[in-house]
């Protein structure tokens, strides 16, 4: 059983949910390319643009837990770069629907 004192379980679990929610993002971005592949030419783009930007944040999570366990600081990149990436994921739907 895990005690409260223990720093390494939020952080952790803090990295699982920035992992899952990056693949989230990429998954999203694929689903969209795939069901609107009629429009593909116009939303590849921001589509790519999207999916590249949740890799980033995959392995950005991951080097984040690595660099909490050593106490450093961290910066506001990556939830940054998740907004931007759900961004382009509803601008282009929205493109999409409305064309």
């Amino acid at each position: 059983m895990a005690t409260f004192d223990d720093p390494g379980i939020a952080n952790e679990r803090t990295a699982l949910a920035w992992q899952r929610t990056a693949l989230s993002i990429v998954g999203g971005a694929a689903i969209l390319a795939r069901l609107r592949a009629a429009d593909l030419a116009v939303l590849a783009v921001p589509l790519a643009l999207a999916a590249m930007l949740g890799l980033w944040v995959l392995f950005e999570s991951r080097g984040r837990y690595r660099r909490t366990v050593r106490a450093e600081r961290r910066g506001g990149r990556a939830p940054a770069a998740l907004t931007l990436a759900t961004a382009l994921i509803a601008l282009s739907e929205l493109f999409a629907l409305l064309r």
